[in-house]
């Protein structure tokens, strides 16, 4: 029994495949990645190259296309099966069988080195996606997987269906959606949109004049400063909003709960002219900001900055 059950381990170490190889880009070429299922890591260096290391069976191939600004890192089958099959009928005399090929779905997870300033398009149906140190625009949309990103400017798109989403140091238009999955963003700037149906969203250290964060069925946390003429929104529907914001913030602030309560540790007078049934609304400083924060089911806390718990 033990000669077979190693033996087995033996045979399905050869299926396994080690694709390795490395060739010149231009540092700004777009590089897209698309896994159907697997994991995708993508790191950089300060070569004008891209390296693309690849661990997969051995009916796959990688495929590497290369057109104008674009390098495009994909795998194919080439396995045949022959349980499936047409058959043609041409004439009387002439009967012909095509075997057909299907693609069948692999695992494969990539490591991809490519030049810091490269902006990159990554994703697939079933697949963990991660992008560190990163300078360029960076895309990444899948179905079922966790998505990591460190770094990123321009624009940074964060799709995914079914999983958590983590954002760290990045600048820019930040667009990050997840529909049963958990988002996080750290250290971040620019325009911010975060949305979620069934998760948490979490902000530390925000520093935007623009921000939009929902959840349907999850609490909503942000730290950052609050930039005059800026514009923020915290909302959720079953869960709590807590808000941690500079003594000193300036802006006119509009709270609306169904059922929850609502606690802070600013000074205020509220504007009876400006209550509207669950909603209200109230400035400190010289309210040259617009804060909207509501939660349907849950409490809203509005508190110091310098109160907000280590991370």
């Amino acid at each position: 029994m033990l000669m077979t059950i190693a033996g087995g381990i033996m045979a399905a170490l050869t299926l396994v495949q080690q694709t390795d190889t490395t060739f010149a880009v231009d540092p700004a070429a777009r590089i897209n990645v698309s896994n159907y299922a697997g994991g995708i890591v993508v790191r950089t260096w300060t070569r004008n190259a891209v390296r693309v290391q690849a661990s997969h069976s051995r009916r796959d191939q990688i495929i590497v296309d290369r057109a104008g600004a674009e390098v495009r890192i994909r795998s194919a089958n080439w396995r045949r099966d022959a349980d499936h099959f047409d058959v043609q009928i041409d004439g009387p005399d002439r009967v012909g069988v095509q075997i057909r090929s299907p693609r069948r779905p692999s695992i494969i997870d990539y490591e991809i080195t490519v030049p810091a300033s490269a902006p990159l398009d990554l994703g697939g149906p079933y697949t963990d996606v991660t992008a560190e140190g990163v300078n360029g625009e960076v895309s990444i949309k899948v179905n079922e997987g966790d998505v990591s990103i460190r770094g990123g400017s321009g624009r940074v798109t964060a799709q995914t269906v079914e999983g958590d989403i983590t954002v760290r140091r990045a600048q820019g238009n930040i667009r990050l959606v997840s529909v049963d999955g958990d988002i996080t963003l750290e250290d971040a700037s620019g325009d911010i949109l975060a949305e979620t149906t069934d998760g948490e969203i979490r902000m530390v250290n925000i520093n935007s004049s623009n921000v939009e964060a929902f959840s349907v069925d999850g609490d909503v946390w942000f730290s950052g400063t609050i930039q005059a003429r800026g514009r923020y929104s915290f909302n959720t529907h079953d869960g709590d909003v807590t808000v941690y914001v500079p003594r000193a913030t300036s802006a006119r602030i509009t709270v609306a709960t169904f059922d929850g309560e609502f606690s802070t540790d600013f000074p205020f007078t509220l504007d009876t002219r400006r209550v509207r049934g669950h909603r209200f609304t109230f400035s400190v400083g010289s309210g040259a900001a617009e804060i909207d924060v509501e939660a349907f089911d849950g409490d809203i806390e509005l508190r110091y900055l310098e109160r907000r718990p280590a991370r």
